[in-house]
This record gives C-alpha cells, structure tokens and sequence, in this order.
C-alpha cells in the first residue's frame, strides 16, 4: 500500500498542473488511484491524458485512472468526488490478502470477552494443499461434538471434489435433486433458499450428526457448478447465496449448534467467503513444510484482518482461527521437531495482531495449535464411521463447542420465585483474601475446610505440618489454638493475646548469645522455652524444684515481658545439669495435667529475622526444636508436639532419625482439584443469596445441600455450584473448563496451590464483575470469565510479592535475571550466572521448573503461571 505521505504529494502535485478537483487515493492493494477533472484533458485521447498525469508523478505507480473534462463529469456532484474514499472491505481473495499485509492489524474475537455465541457456531475447515488431514479433522471432531450431545451439521463445500457423504458412509443417500450445489444455484435465480430438511441427510441414529451434501456429481451437478459465482455475491445490492444457506441453517426441524464447513483446497472463489464472511472460526490444517509456510502466512493474516457475518458497525468481529499441524511423523522427536518448527511459524504469522487494548491477540500458542501423528488406522480407513475415535481431535471439537452458547444443564429451578437477582447474590459475596492471622474468628470458622489432608494435620499424633505460605497452615493452628487445652509456645505476633507471648528475633538473638556463652545447642534450649510457655497457659504447673524462686508470671502481674522470659531461662539453664532438670520437669508437668495438650509451634519461617543471621539462627534453631521433639516427645503422654513448619525449612534442616518424624507429618499441599474447588464454594456459601440459588437450582428430591457439609459434597455437585459461580468454560477460543484453568494458573512449579490464593483472584473477580455488571450484563454465571482471567495479574503480583519479601528476598537477584530474560520457557545457560543456590531454592519454593528442550533435549526452565504474569515474562508460543 501506498505510504500517505506519497498520496498527499502526488496529490498536491496534480492540483498544481491540473486544477483543484483531483482526488489521490490508495489502492488497497498497491499503487494508487487518481481521480481528475481538469480542462487540459480537452481534445487529449484516453491515452493523453494517461499520459499527461504520469508526467507530472513519474515515480508514482498508478493502477486506476478516471480522468475527465468539466463537461463530461457534469453529472458528478462534487462532494461525491470530495468524499474520503471507502477502500473495499469484501471477503474476497484479493481485498482480504491486500488487508492482510498490514504491520499491525487490530482484532476483536469473541473470546476477547470471554463469552459465547448464539448458535449455530459456524466453523470452515480449510487447507491450502490437499493431504494434511482436513476433512479427516472435521470428521472426527463433529463426531466428539455429536457425542457431547450437540446438534452437528457438517456442510461439504468442497464442489469440486465433495468426499464428506464419502467419509461418513452415507454417500448412498445422496441423489441428484439434494445438496448444497442445487440449493446455491436456485437461489442464484429466485433469490431464495428453500427448506432444507430434505436435503440434509443424518449420519447417526444415536447422535445428532447430520450431513449436508454438496450434491450428486453428474452432468447436471456440473452444469450448475459451472454457473456459481460467488465473487458477484458480494456486489452492490446483489443476492448472496451463501448467506442466505447459513440462515436457513437455523430453520431446521433438528436446528443445529454447530455448522462445521469442509472447503476446498487453494485459492478458489468459493473458499474466501466461507474463510473472511460466514465463519466464526476458521480451522487452518497445515503440514510444516516450507512449501505451505509462505501461502499460509499470507492466509492467517488475512483472516486476521477479517470481519464476519456477526460483525456490526460499533462491534466488528474477526473470526476465531486455530490450526491443525497434520499428519506430522509419529516418532516423539521428529514430532516435537515439527512441532517446534510450526510454533516458530504461527508466531510470527500473528505477530502483527492485537486486541482492543493493544496488547498482544493470541497469548500462547499451545492453546490454538493441535499437532496430530501420522496414524495408519486413520489414513487406510475409507470411511470415519469404521474408525475409533482419536483424542487428538478432542481439542479441535473443543475450540468449537467453547463458543457455543450453553444451555441450561442444570435444569429448571424447583422454585423460580425462590431465586435471588444476580445483582443480589453478586453484591452479598465475599471471599476471605486475606491473611489466616488477620482474619476475624468468625470468618475463619466459616470458611475452614476440612479435607483429608487438614484431618491429618489437625490430629494431635501428627507432629509436622508442612506447606508452602498460603497454604493454610496459619489456619490450621488458629483452629488447633482455639482449644483451650492448646499451649502457644511460638505464633505469628498477630495472634499473640494476655494468654500467650511469642519470641521474636530480638529474643532468639539473645538466646544466641546464652547459648554460646555457656556452651549449649538449641536443643537444650526449647525445652525451657517449651516449660515457661505450658506456665502461661497452666500457671498451677509444677514449678522446677531446683531454682529458690518460681518462673512465670509473679502474684499481681498481668504481663510477662521479653525481658523476664530471658530472666527466667537463665534462671532455669544456670545449674551445672540444667538440660536433664528441665526434661524432668517436663516430664512432671506432663504427669500433672488432665487431657491431651497441644504444644503449638508456628512463625518458625520469619521469627528468626530474615537477615542472614537471622536465617542461619533459624535454621540451626528450628533443627533443635526438631531434634527435642524427636527426643523428649516419646516421653511424654498428655503434652503432643504440633511443629507447623515451611516446606523448604523442612527440607534445609538436618535432624537426626528425620525419617521417624516424616512418618507422623502431614503435607498441605491441595493436590485435589474438587477440594480446591471447594475452598471457593465454602466461602460463597457465606451469602444467603447465593445459597438459595444455588439450592434451587441444584437440590434433588432427598437430597438438600444445605443439609450436607460441603466437605461431603459429591463432586458433581461442587463442580456444578462452582459453573453457577465462575461459568463453565474460559472462553470458546481458548476452549479451557473454568476449574481447569484456575487449577492450572494457581499452581507454582511444583505443582502445589495455596487456597489464599484462589480466595485472593476471587476476591478480585467479585470486584471486576461488579464493574463490569453496570455497563454490559452477563447472565450464565455469577462471575463471568472474564474476571477470573484480568484478577490474574493482581493475583500473580501478590503472590509474587509474598515469596519475594515475606518467604525469600535472597531470590532478589534471579528474579531481576527473570525479568531481564523476559520469556518461559528458556535455555537454563541463560542463568548460568546466577548462584546455583538460588537456582535451586528456586526450584524448591516452585519458582523454577526444569524441563527439556523438544530439540536437542537441554534443559530449559519454565516459570509458572502464578509468577510469570508478575514478572512481565511472556510464555513460550506468545504471538
């Protein structure tokens, strides 16, 4: 295209030498055209005057000239000659080529939203070169969509070699009055399309897959054929075949959910309508050899620059497009080659497409790109029908049912009076995002889940509890704590009351210096602190019987100071056998009490300081208190060690006999989907609204949920309450399940969750939806999709800033190399200069993934979603 700076001086130019009523356009292809009216034209030939222009632009590229006298354009009025010119927007080869070679083309999905379509979702299966699999993909995607329980309508619009009656065994049923060639001749005529009942032949009893011939070939198919010209279609007040068939689609007696159209192969005039106009995506099949790179990249731009069917004058709409990279060599390597190669490929073929925001359209390739092996059962087979279905094709039927509007698959409501307004249920919600220890006792017992992993980490013969932050451990000793047996020996200083005191790193620090000055370990060292705690919750225990005065806090005082907790063990740790008294005594207070008593230890992680002193003391401290619990405990009967404790403190330290302690450890670690889910459900569950919508839609006859704890809930019904809250699916075009995708994005590179986060993105949403209820309301859920995608970022920053400053702020340096590497997954040599150290705390606290290279297989590191966003790091596959 023309740069505008040459249109305006070729323009400027012309009006010098031929008058003021010159108009210099771009074509939307290439060169420019001109419009003149101009006296010196008089007695000049077509030619002349051809030429007359040319000399005064000799270095433009003229491709159209209408150049006439005054007397002659005396019928053109001059504000049509003044108009700002409308460059064609047809979905015709050309025009959508041309539009194609933009540098940057702006988009507008319906995925962008995170919403459907009202059916039927029409999607054109196409191929530049025949042989890669096309009809095949179609085939058997339409026969997993039947199989969900979708009405399927497959078109065959390939009119010059049609094979789909063929493929699904039904070519007998196809006579010379039905099909799609007869019906797009006939209203090439009459300007009609007629009933299509008795053209669409069904392909399964047991399923709603239907079939829609392209014809019978015959001489009378090829006479027709020959008439169609579906470049006139799209002139000025013409008829459209084409789109009068798509909305006769609707008027079926089985109206379909999905139109899947099988195009020709190249660049036939048929083709492009079906690609840039009636589909709403269009599935690009392709094998990556460099033959099929440079057609098929000028073709996805174009579909890029597309506007369908749906599109309205404030809200143009660009086809989805996805793509089957098939049939690539069945060997792991030469696949994963290939597979690289057609990433690499895509990149770059949508690098120049943005959203509305001006952001980057597609996010990651692995979510539009389907790579399928060769199959020999699949390419001997004459007919689908006689063939097993494959899973590789479960994601191509995917993307499509994604943008199909659901329909009620939870039923009718027992009582639609008894439902709440979305507003209501939406303005009712809150999710606990915050901290364990800033939570108020009331909301912490409202949304404590019990699960299996939670049993056993409550259960007082479990010694170590072990999770990453965020995982809840805080929770559970808040839940352990509120017994009033429970003795708080070290807490967060949040949760500190009159009834219990907590070191802090001041104190440790101290208790450093005690330790060396008279030469003991750590783990002479809890025992006391342990004694002098169990006196702030028991004062009737037994005092040691070797010390003149009694420890704890004195007669009248209602404080119990740093300074006397350091009294006080120095009083206890003074006498030449100190470390043997104090067991005993131990061992006497256990003797006196009534009932099991809970020894609570947590803050372990940050008491110590986060200096590095501070962490060497912690880990030299928390090594002791793991060794006393090892020693003393077995001799203790009433008195249960309870030692919450981070995951990678736990495997720092050295113990001795840690095996013993593994055994009666319990890990949070959230390895269940459902029960995640239901962190969110339980917290949801909080507002009355929401229960009663919830109740009405998903209660049975004899059997009431609002009867049954959630921790009891069947799965399907906690997956059924969670599509009520957050919808089923992300969006059409990314084709992900609502559960999937947060399951997916709240894990850290080992795999784990932490139920704060998901409180926290959903936290998020609940704001955002509220936001974006007021100007575009959206019905199928509470919180509509599209939340949970843009709280994201918030999500990932916090998480980012807790294992930064609160977990680990010695990762300050690799995460500054992250952010400077910018993308993931990455060759790990790009951090050969960082700490091995830090490389692999990162790999512990699930910050770092190792994984293989497809090519060569050298390691590489991957960041995890929940940190990637934070760091401003693109995902490999970004376009």
């Amino acid at each position: 295209m023309t740069d505008p700076y040459d249109v305006s001086r070729f323009e400027e130019a012309l009006r010098e030498s031929l008058g003021d009523r010159v108009r210099v356009i771009s074509d939307p292809f290439s060169g420019i055209r001109v419009t003149a009216i101009s006296k010196a034209f008089a007695r000049l030939t077509p030619r002349g005057r051809r030429e007359r222009v040319q000399a005064v632009i000799p270095d433009a590229n003229i491709v159209r000239f209408e150049l006439l006298t005054p007397d002659e354009a005396s019928f053109i009025d001059q504000e049509e000659l003044d108009a700002a010119p409308v460059q064609a927007e047809l979905p015709l080869w050309p025009e959508a080529l041309a539009s194609g070679r933009a540098n940057e083309i702006t988009v507008r999905f319906p995925s962008e939203d995170y919403g459907t379509l009202t059916p039927p979702v029409v999607s054109t299966f196409y191929s530049l070169r025949g042989g890669v699999g096309r009809s095949t993909a179609l085939a058997h995607a339409s026969r997993i969509m039947a199989a969900q329980g979708l009405t399927v309508l497959c078109i065959d619009m390939d009119l010059e070699a049609p094979g789909l009656a063929s493929l699904f065994d039904v070519e007998e049923g196809v006579t010379e009055e039905i099909g799609v060639v007869p019906l797009l001749a006939a209203a090439e005529v009459t300007g009609e399309i007629g009933p299509l009942d008795a053209h669409v032949l069904r392909v399964a009893e047991d399923s709603g897959l239907f079939l829609l011939p392209a014809g019978r070939p015959g001489a009378e198919y090829a006479r027709l054929l020959s008439h169609l010209d579906p470049t006139a279609w799209y002139g000025e007040d013409e008829i459209n075949p084409l789109r009068l068939l798509v909305e006769a689609v609707s008027n079926l007696a089985e109206r379909p959910d999905v139109v899947l159209i099988d195009s020709r192969t190249g660049i036939s005039p048929l083709a492009a309508p079906l690609l840039f106009d009636v589909s709403d995506i269009n599935v690009i099949a392709f094998y990556p050899h460099p033959q099929a790179q440079a057609g098929t990249r000028a073709l996805t731009r174009a579909l890029l620059a597309a506007k369908s069917r749906r599109s309205t004058e404030d809200n143009p709409c660009t086809p989805e497009v996805r793509f089957v990279v098939s049939p690539v060599p069945a060997t792991p390597e030469v696949r994963e080659l290939y597979s690289e190669r057609a990433q690499d490929w895509i990149r770059e073929w949508l690098s120049v497409a943005r959203n509305t925001a001006g952001g980057p359209a597609f996010e990651a390739l692995e979510e539009i790109v389907q790579v399928i092996g060769y199959q020999e059962s699949l390419a001997a087979s004459d007919s689908v029908m006689r063939v097993p279905g494959t899973d590789d094709f479960t994601v191509v039927a995917d993307w499509i049912t994604g943008l199909v509007e659901p329909r009620d698959v939870l039923g009718e409501p027992e009582d639609a009076l008894a439902e709440p307004s979305k507003g209501e249920v939406l303005a009712s919600l809150h999710f606990a995002g915050e901290t364990a220890e800033n939570q108020e006792w009331d909301e912490l017992h409202n949304t404590f889940l019990s699960t299996a992993d939670v049993d056993r980490a409550l259960d007082l013969e479990t010694v170590v509890v072990i999770g990453r932050k965020g995982t809840g451990k805080t929770a559970v000793f808040r839940k352990l704590a509120e017994n009033p047996k429970a003795i708080v020996v070290t807490s967060p200083p949040e949760l500190v009351t009159h009834r219990s005191w907590t070191p802090d790193a001041d104190v440790y620090q101290a208790l450093e210096a005690e330790i060396r000055a008279r030469g003991l370990e750590w783990r002479q060292v809890w025992p006391a602190l342990i004694g002098l705690a169990i006196h702030q919750h028991l004062p009737d225990a037994p005092q040691p019987d070797w010390i003149k005065e009694p420890v704890g806090v004195a007669a009248g005082v209602s404080t119990y100071l740093k300074t006397d907790l350091l009294r006080d063990f120095r009083t206890l740790i003074t006498p030449e056998q100190a470390p043997l008294l104090i067991g005993e005594w131990l061992q006497e207070i256990d003797r006196s009490i009534d009932g099991d008593h809970a020894l609570l230890f947590d803050a372990l992680d940050t008491g110590f300081g986060n200096t590095d002193n501070g962490r060497r003391r912690r880990n030299e401290g928390v090594s002791g208190l793991l060794t006393t619990v090892g020693a003393v405990g077995p001799q203790l009967r009433r008195l249960k060690f309870k030692v919450l404790l981070r995951e990678d403190i736990w495997r720092e330290v050295g113990v001795p006999n840690k095996s013993h302690l593994s055994a009666r450890s319990a890990r949070l670690s959230w390895s269940n989907k459902t029960d995640y889910l239901r962190i969110a459900i339980k917290q949801a569950w909080r507002s009355e609204p929401f229960k009663r919508l919830v109740t009405a839609r998903l209660n049975k006859p004899g059997y009431r949920l609002e009867d049954t704890p959630i921790e009891y809930w069947p799965e399907e019904f906690v997956r059924n309450a969670w599509v009520i809250l957050a919808s089923e699916r992300v969006s059409g075009g990314r084709t992900a399940y609502t559960d999937n995708w947060v399951w997916s994005r709240l894990a850290d590179a080992n795999g784990d969750h932490a139920p704060r986060a998901l409180a926290q993105m959903m936290t998020v949403a609940v704001n955002l939806e509220r936001a974006f209820e007021e100007g575009n309301r959206y019905s199928r859920s509470i919180i509509r999709p599209r939340a949970l995608v843009e709280s994201l970022d918030e999500v990932s920053s916090s998480a980012l800033d807790a294992l930064q400053r609160d977990e680990f702020p010695e990762l300050d340096p690799l995460l500054s190399q992250l952010r400077v590497i910018g993308s993931t997954p990455f060759p790990a040599e790009q951090l050969a200069g960082a700490s091995p150290d830090l490389v692999r705390l990162a790999r512990d606290v699930g910050l770092l993934e190792a994984v293989s290279g497809p090519r060569d297989k050298t390691e590489r590191y991957r960041v995890p979603e929940m940190y990637r966003k934070a760091l401003s790091m693109t995902r490999k596959g970004q376009a």
